[in-house]
């Protein structure tokens, strides 16, 4: 991070420049954004991401302005979604988990009230050119293109969408602004850099664990519900398998659970059907420990992945022995409490490995770590 262009290069290294302007007007937002760029030479970088606040928070349309006329862009792209963290824009309206941002709190922030959600609009406040909109359907359809306008601003409510739109303007071969959230670099570069993606296994059912997996949902990662009564019941696991192995080689995060971690009453039936075999809460429970593992091993001997989640002591433990694995080193900290792991011994010895208590973490702990298990580090096995 710097606060002076002085120490931007250009030698492929990235830099990001902090601007500190969003509790100013907007006028003088406009001037600092310019002066500190004014002496960037852009040509030695691939991609210039504006990064805005995921709640339009600050001087939105002010300082992509004086961006876009610093890299004198052919295309702008404005696409603030942040899908991971409930971020999302339907119809040309910014909302947060579902609500306009408008009727939100931030409407009455006391330093910087948001007073508009329509993301066209906030930069017609500014531009006097056109401002093209395109929404969720044209997206998905690919009913737009862009003879149409220079300025560009896009429905998301996923990532699928948010890949969607960065694939659309690579192929113009345009010299595009990228204005966005974390959303727009993240999935920028799982494009320009593809990584494998992330398993979660949860088996936890901690009402704290439950509303994590209903926040990832909601985010837009999938979740394979293991159907533990069936196989109590004596089905094999291997539609399961192939379901989880189907989901992650489409390249998509993916969450494994018994379904008692996902409702009250899904709880309750697999107690019945464990309860008809004769089985005590501990041999259900331990059953349902074996399957989660079993399948979660199984999945990962057939694709590739980056690293597993895994909540619940005795889902990570039972994971562990299945992967013959003897321990794990502690290689980081994914926040207090939840550390980042490598597993050792085994065949899968220098897995990446996140592990939370069932009632622990906040609500979006779980997709946090999903994306924290794709990070690149130099750390060595």
């Amino acid at each position: 991070m710097v606060f002076s262009a002085d120490l931007i290069g250009n030698s492929g290294t990235s830099y990001v420049a902090d601007t500190e302007t969003r509790g100013m007007s907007g006028k003088e937002a406009y001037s600092t954004v310019s002066q500190i760029i004014e002496n960037i030479d852009f040509s030695g970088f691939k991609y210039v991401i504006k990064k805005v606040d995921s709640t339009l928070r600050g001087n939105i349309a002010e300082e992509i302005k004086a961006v876009d006329e610093a890299f004198k862009s052919d295309l702008v792209f404005f696409a603030p979604a942040l899908p991971d963290l409930g971020r999302t824009t339907v119809e040309g309206v910014h909302c947060l988990n579902g609500t306009p941002i408008t009727q939100t709190e931030l409407a009455r922030d006391p330093v910087k009230p948001v007073t508009e959600d329509n993301i066209k609009k906030v930069l017609e406040k500014i531009y006097a050119e056109k401002v093209v909109h395109v929404n969720i359907k044209d997206l998905q359809d690919g009913n737009f293109d862009f003879s149409a306008g220079r300025i560009f601003t896009f429905d998301a409510s996923s990532n699928d969408h948010m890949q969607t739109i960065i694939n659309k303007g690579l192929q113009t071969g345009k010299r595009i602004l990228w204005v966005g959230t974390a959303a727009m670099a993240d999935n920028l570069f799982e494009i320009e850099y593809r990584t494998a993606p992330s398993l979660a296994v949860v088996g936890s059912v901690s009402s704290v664990t439950r509303s994590q997996v209903k926040f990832a949902e909601n985010s837009g990662i999938k979740i394979l519900k293991v159907p533990i009564s069936d196989i109590i019941e004596g089905k094999e696991i291997n539609n399961t398998v192939n379901e989880a192995v189907k989901i992650l080689a489409q390249g998509k995060d993916l969450i494994i659970i018994s379904p008692a971690s996902y409702s009250l009453e899904e709880y309750e039936r697999i107690n019945i059907s464990g309860a008809g075999k004769s089985m005590t809460t501990n041999e259900i429970s331990i059953f349902v420990q074996d399957a989660l593992g079993e399948i979660s091993k199984e999945v990962l001997e057939k694709i590739k992945i980056s690293g597993v989640f895994l909540t619940g002591g005795d889902t990570a433990i039972g994971l562990f022995k299945k992967l013959g694995a003897l321990g794990s080193s502690i290689s980081g900290e994914v926040t207090t409490g939840i550390p980042l792991m490598r597993l050792r011994g085994g065949s899968f010895d220098g897995l990446k490995v996140i592990t939370k208590a069932g009632a622990f973490g906040k609500e979006d702990i779980l997709v946090y770590s999903l994306r924290k298990l794709k990070e690149v580090t130099n750390e060595q096995n």
